[in-house]
């Protein structure tokens, strides 16, 4: 069914029905909204170079384990240099001027 072709009948509900029908596509949307967060969230890591590389959930979650491992046992972890290169990175540029 299209847009066009349910018009004529949205055209005719009561006010209330009007707010009813608004407040069930907001919702639908909202749903769907959710959903295509959820679905494109992507694991992985930022190597060297500083370009993503999708890991799986479970490859993720080793290796976070192993990194907060590995930093109580050293006490090192990520150069602050490195960390902010990586954040600049993130800088979105204006060419507008």
């Amino acid at each position: 069914m299209t847009l066009t072709e349910i018009l004529p009948s949205l055209q005719k509900l009561s006010h209330q029905e009007k707010i009813k029908a608004i407040q069930f596509l907001a919702t639908e949307l909202a749903q769907e909204a959710q959903n295509l967060t959820t679905e494109s969230l992507e694991y992985g890591e930022i190597n060297t170079e500083l370009n993503f590389q999708p890991l799986s959930e479970k490859d993720m979650i080793e290796q976070s384990k192993s990194t907060l491992e590995t930093y109580l046992r050293t006490g090192s972890g990520v150069k602050h240099e490195q960390v902010q290169k990586w954040a600049n990175s993130l800088t979105i540029h204006n060419n507008n001027g």
